[in-house]
């Protein structure tokens, strides 16, 4: 992915081939160039709405756990007719880092990082969720 080709052609026309990959996870485009770095259709702040939703769900659904409108998370996933499963996957979301919270609620968030990612299984340290999340990075 790292040959950028140059051709300079009849007629004093100069060919530029760069070898990209678009990605279109969830309805956004991402542009992977070829050093490594992202970019991205959108503006760097402008949330995930599908982010800023699990979020949501994710405290609305503790907070009426714990108020005892639901006594647990099958009780909750039978009323709204929805997997327990994933109930729990959103529930996950409030043991994020408040640095993730606050990136994704801004919208700053590294653009490779979808929703489906945050649902599948991350660590407990919140030093380690931000590498997991790539926040940090690592060497």
């Amino acid at each position: 992915m790292n040959n950028i080709e140059i051709n300079l052609q009849a007629g004093n026309i100069i060919s530029i081939k760069v070898p990209i990959n678009l990605k279109r996870p969830i309805g956004r485009k991402t542009l992977i160039l070829p050093n490594g770095s992202h970019t991205s259709a959108f503006s760097h702040h402008t949330p995930d709405e599908a982010m800023l939703k699990a979020l949501a769900k994710a405290y609305h659904w503790q907070q009426q756990i714990h108020k005892g409108v639901y006594r647990s998370i099958e009780e909750l996933s039978k009323r709204k007719k929805i997997n327990s499963s994933y109930v729990s996957r959103i529930l996950r979301l409030n043991y994020l880092c408040p640095q993730i919270k606050q990136a994704i609620m801004g919208g700053t968030q590294p653009r490779t990082l979808m929703l489906q990612d945050m649902l599948t299984p991350f660590p407990d340290l919140w030093e380690e969720q931000m590498s997991h999340f790539g926040f940090i990075e690592t060497s």
